[in-house]
């Protein structure tokens, strides 16, 4: 038996065929190798084999000498219902070399990281005896993931064997960002992606920010909040929107559309917008100015308006309501109009054409006219007076007197007789209408002529009338006066005698007076 100092021995354990072997293993100058197997084989049941081989000290190989495998038979201590026979041809003779490691057998040996006794990959040894880390293809403890060599900070799984994930720092597959935080309003969203319009995120200079590209609800594809005058109309808050804040176009700056009564005129469009749809003032209900002919009678300007410019209807083309005296003949009411209220030229002021028989005298054409066709009267039914008498037209001339009207002068104040007479009348070239009395005083003044007396002045029809003698004969006169030289006067006197000029005149001067006719009528 070789002593310890002579001999190391080595010990380690052989799976073979199923049993165990233990191995002893002696070194030094001469040495012999002996092998011990245990094998068991069936329950209760155990046979050792012990070989022993001797080695020689000499340079020249060894020769392993083989052992033959015995069969053995198993001895069963106990009754069981299971009886189970091994064979000892599983038991081999090692060799004097280094055995291969056996991982799993809980031992740690030459070639092996680790060995936690069992095959099992994922608990920190793997089933190859080799420590598992991060990496190596296997997710075990902490890990989440593990792609081996495609880990990367870049990848689905980390080079820390964690999964990828938007707020880990590390920009990964799909994600435009990461900045490893859950702040939503910087500049790498909680998603992970960059900020922009329409993701629901408001950040600056965004007013708003509704995650749709819409530009017709409160916030706009520019996430910028809705407003009148952006160019986009708000649905169910704007009717329009131009762009723009001017109210004479079809968009109001309201963004409402524009139209007649909003108080805005809408240039090309309308003439004039008052807010109302009043048709009676400036400004008609359908924005147009108010004028004459435009049917709509506009107060305190117009008394009618029938829309046309018609002047022989009811309503004149001036939009005044037609009557006797505008100058308009009115059809199929009135026969005539000389715009004015004169009853003595050919339409009275009824608008009637004048004739004999209406009551008024026409002037120039009627001598009298009583209202009548009664011919035996003082007025016949030709309108011409059964006592009417007249001077002239007397011819007098400037400078000169008026001798040669002298004898037709006494010759009327003789011709009129008692009468009674109605009206007198003292007119002439320059005033055809002249002045007139009409009634008893008329009578009065008649019948002086006729019998040379002075009268007045006597009142009738607003002037002061008289007669008297002036120089060498009668005078009759309008003015109140007598002999006397009134501008403008209404003074015949043409028997004055003497080469004088001052023969009278009618609305003119009458001393001197310009050349005209004069005439004297009773009637």
């Amino acid at each position: 038996m070789l002593s310890h100092r002579d001999m190391t021995m080595k010990m380690g354990w052989m799976r073979v065929s199923g049993a165990l072997l233990l191995l002893l293993t002696g070194c030094g100058d001469d040495s012999n190798t002996t092998t011990t197997g245990l094998t068991t084989s069936g329950p209760g049941s155990t046979t050792d084999v012990l070989t022993t081989a001797n080695s020689s000290t000499s340079d020249a190989p060894t020769t392993d000498t083989p052992t033959t495998d015995t069969p053995t038979t198993d001895v069963t201590t106990a009754p069981t219902t299971d009886v189970t026979t091994a064979s000892t041809t599983d038991v081999t003779t090692a060799s004097t070399g280094p055995s291969d490691p056996v991982c799993g057998n809980n031992v740690l040996e030459d070639g092996e990281a680790c060995d936690d006794g069992n095959v099992a990959d994922g608990d920190g040894c793997s089933a190859a005896c080799v420590l598992e880390s991060c990496g190596d293809g296997v997710i075990q403890g902490a890990e989440e993931c593990d792609d081996g060599p495609n880990n990367g900070d870049d990848q689905m799984c980390t080079t820390m064997c964690k999964t990828a994930v938007c707020g880990d720092a590390l920009v990964g597959p799909g994600e435009m960002c990461d900045d490893g935080n859950q702040v939503d309003d910087d500049a790498c969203t909680n998603l992970c992606t960059t900020p922009a319009c329409g993701d629901s995120i408001i950040q600056a200079p965004e007013e708003c920010d509704d995650g749709n590209m819409v530009d017709t609800d409160a916030c706009l594809a520019t996430c910028l909040n809705a407003k009148c005058g952006d160019n986009a109309v708000q649905e169910g808050v704007e009717e329009c929107d131009d762009g723009n804040m001017v109210d004479t176009d079809m968009c109001l700056g309201t963004c409402k559309n524009a139209k007649c009564g909003d108080t805005k005129v809408q240039m090309g469009v309308e003439e004039c917008d008052d807010g109302n749809m009043v048709d009676t003032d400036m400004c008609l209900g359908t924005c147009k100015n108010a004028k004459c002919g435009d049917t709509k009678v506009q107060m305190g300007v117009e008394e009618c308006d029938d829309g046309n410019m018609v002047d022989t209807d009811m309503c004149l083309g001036t939009c005044k309501n037609a009557k006797c005296g505008d100058g308009k003949v009115q059809m199929g009411v009135e026969q005539c109009d000389d715009g004015n209220m004169v009853e003595t030229d050919a339409c009275i002021n009824t608008c009637k054409t004048a004739k004999c028989g209406d009551g008024k005298v026409q002037m120039g054409v009627e001598d009298c006219d009583d209202g009548n066709m009664v011919d035996n009267d003082s007025c016949n039914n030709m309108c011409k007076s059964t006592l009417k008498k007249s001077f002239g037209p007397a011819q007098c001339t400037l400078n000169q007197d008026c001798a040669s009207q002298c004898t037709p002068w006494n010759n009327f104040r003789a011709s009129l007789g008692a009468g009674p007479y109605t009206k007198i009348t003292l007119r002439g070239s320059n005033d055809m209408v002249g002045r007139v009395c009409n009634g008893a005083t008329a009578q009065t003044l008649c019948q002086a002529l006729k019998n040379g007396t002075a009268v007045g002045p006597l009142a009738c029809d607003g002037n002061n009338w008289r007669t008297g003698n002036c120089g060498g004969g009668l005078e009759i006169n309008a003015d109140g006066t007598l002999c006397s030289c009134d501008n403008p006067g209404w003074i015949v006197r043409p028997c004055i005698g003497g080469g004088n000029p001052n023969w009278g005149g009618m609305n003119s001067a009458t001393c001197n007076g310009p050349s005209q006719t004069l005439e004297v009528i009773c009637e």
